[in-house]
């Protein structure tokens, strides 16, 4: 028997699989255009996730987004700003946290 608790469980596994294929599709286009930001992108994913889900998916989602991001600029041999490349992305963290637990607050504060 299916009942609503686990339909919403399914729901967000369904919402956070679907986040996760577009989190690494937008990594494998950041590796194709090279040093071309697309941290817009990245920035509306993890908007979109943690509005959608909930703050803890959103922090997952902030986590692959993080792996992603280093993992396309490392293999993609991005000379320009190496020698800042751990302090881009220490900020790239904060950035993407604090956007995420703002969103989940609004969020929250808005559904009271």
């Amino acid at each position: 028997m299916i009942t609503t608790k686990s339909i919403h469980i399914c729901d967000l596994i369904f919402r956070f699989a679907l986040i996760s294929i577009i989190i690494v599709a937008l990594g494998y286009l950041d590796f194709i255009t090279g040093e071309i930001s697309l941290d817009i992108l990245y920035m509306l994913c993890i908007i979109v996730a943690t509005w959608f889900t909930n703050t803890y998916i959103g922090l997952i989602c902030v986590v692959e987004v993080i792996f992603v991001k280093v993992a396309a600029d490392y293999y993609d041999n991005i000379r320009v700003g190496s020698h800042l490349y751990e302090w881009n992305t220490i900020n790239y963290i904060v950035f993407y946290l604090v956007t995420c637990l703002l969103i989940g607050k609004l969020k929250s504060l808005l559904t009271k």
